[in-house]
């Protein structure tokens, strides 16, 4: 079959695909939901969690040195997570070409400091309270911050029951504080790229975290602010080691595999199993609509037909094709139904493996 004739097939078979999606009728929806769309001019792939009365984050840290997303994720006995920061010894022998002042520093035998110890840059830390409640503090050791705001809720950082600290705070109470990180921020941030955050919403009820496609470190906390109301809002990752997991499935796991902690989505049985004491002040989260057996059975439909396209065609270079596809047919108007199917054959086609 010719190049052309291979084209026309995969036009077919897009345009029976997105057919049948105009024609679904259905929502979605629950405590966590995946939002992969275009969003603000940049595409975005992002886990909101809403922190209801069943639904919590934690932050899984790594107790031997580093471990892969699978067993931080596994380690609090969930199914979701993305990752915080990646590991980085003393000497770099395992991240040589790294040199950041924003290197995670590990563990307090002093061979796992980052070769800048101690002024390791503002030790940012956003974690969780024993009830719940996001906490964003601050536990930096260093004299030479001067350019930031010292001390946030420092009299609460032995309320987190896990902790990390990594990189760039970009909003602190809804202010853009990312121009003071200026004189620590090394060169892998100063270009336009892929960058990953964990933000809260002024109510602490509401968390988003993973990433921006192609964006400015400069640029982030407004458009956060824009696009998800975030009030809170560090960098994490700035992008060889991301990692996600999102309802038992691996969406994305990249070249640098070996990372220091993970932010989990974890029930309240869980929740509880680990030693923290849920708020009596949350309420249920109702969402506005779940999935029927009807909408699955489209999903199945159309991850059958995209198996055929990639059996009859290149699965590396369609694969790309269709999720730009997808990714464009999410408009701001569209049914919650449509939107539901839609994002579930991208969680579909960005899968690269099970948890």
């Amino acid at each position: 079959m010719s190049i052309l004739s291979k084209s026309y097939s995969l036009k077919f078979v897009v345009l029976v695909l997105l057919f049948w999606l105009f024609c679904v009728l259905g929502n979605v929806f629950a405590y966590q939901e995946m939002i992969i769309e275009n969003r603000g001019g940049h595409a975005v792939r992002v886990i909101k969690v809403v922190l209801d009365w069943e639904h919590f984050v934690v932050s899984s840290v790594a107790w031997e040195w580093w471990e892969t997303i699978q067993s931080l994720t596994k380690k609090v006995w969930w199914v979701s997570s993305i990752n915080g920061a990646f590991f980085c010894p003393k000497d770099y022998s395992s991240c040589a070409t790294t040199f950041s002042y924003y290197e995670r520093v590990f563990k307090w035998d002093g061979a796992s400091y980052s070769m800048f110890w101690p002024d390791t840059s503002i030790r940012w830390i956003f974690g969780f309270t024993r009830d719940g409640n996001p906490l964003f503090v601050q536990n930096k050791i260093s004299d030479g911050d001067v350019w930031l705001i010292s001390n946030i809720n420092s009299d609460r950082i032995w309320d987190l029951y896990f902790w990390i600290s990594n990189f760039p705070v970009l909003l602190i109470e809804w202010d853009d504080v990312t121009a003071g990180a200026s004189a620590y921020i090394d060169s892998k941030l100063t270009w336009k790229g892929n960058r990953n955050f964990i933000c809260s919403t002024k109510d602490w009820k509401t968390i988003y975290m993973w990433y921006i496609w192609t964006i400015w470190v400069w640029d982030m906390a407004s458009y956060l602010k824009k696009q998800f109301w975030c009030y809170n809002a560090l960098f994490l990752d700035a992008w060889a080691s991301s990692a996600m997991v999102y309802s038992g499935k691996v969406l994305s796991q990249w070249s640098r595999k070996l990372i220091t902690d993970a932010f989990v989505v974890v029930d309240r049985d869980t929740f509880i199993w680990l030693g923290w004491n849920p708020s009596e002040t949350y309420e249920p989260y109702e969402p506005d609509y779940e999935m029927t057996e009807s909408d699955w059975k489209m999903v199945e439909l159309f991850d059958e037909l995209i198996e055929e396209v990639y059996k009859k065609y290149d699965k590396s270079v369609y694969k790309t094709k269709l999720i730009s596809i997808f990714r464009w047919a999410i408009k701001d108007n569209l049914p919650d139904s449509r939107r539901a199917i839609y994002t579930q054959v991208l969680i579909d086609l960005f899968t690269i493996g099970d948890l």
